[in-house]
């Protein structure tokens, strides 16, 4: 299997672990749960973690070639920024976890419930723009 279909694997991965976290979230949001498992929250944050690992390895390696090409695409810096958006979220993301595995989303104050909404709402944004990026940039 090629660097590029690792890279492009771990992208379906992580989207799918995202897919899966999010509609936890959104259950809990909802109050279909009143609090989320810590064992499958944990499960589902490490993973999400491998995955983004695994993406900037591969990321690494597929840039050091086309260094010259890419360093001088201003795309490509943007989406670089957002990757270091994604890690940063993610340990925010960890962070905030204790809150759904404790409490109702209900009980949160409008301050804990704006942090968890802006940090979803990053992600995704995030998310959607590498992936754009990449694809624009590359394909």
């Amino acid at each position: 299997m090629s660097l590029l279909n690792i890279h492009i694997t771990a992208i379906f991965f992580a989207v799918g672990v995202l897919l899966l976290a999010d509609h936890e979230a959104l259950d809990w949001m909802r109050g279909k749960k009143q609090t989320l498992s810590l064992r499958r929250m944990k499960i589902l944050h490490y993973l999400m973690w491998a995955a983004l690992l695994s993406l900037i390895a591969t990321g690494v390696f597929l840039f050091l070639p086309m260094f010259s090409y890419l360093i001088a695409k201003s795309l490509f810096i943007i989406k670089l920024l957002f990757v270091a958006i994604l890690v940063v979220n993610a340990v925010l993301i960890g962070n905030l976890m204790h809150l759904a595995l404790t409490r109702t989303f209900s009980s949160l104050t409008l301050e804990e419930k704006l942090s968890l909404l802006v940090s979803g709402a990053v992600s995704t944004l995030s998310w959607a723009s590498v992936i754009g990026i990449g694809l624009y940039l590359f394909y």
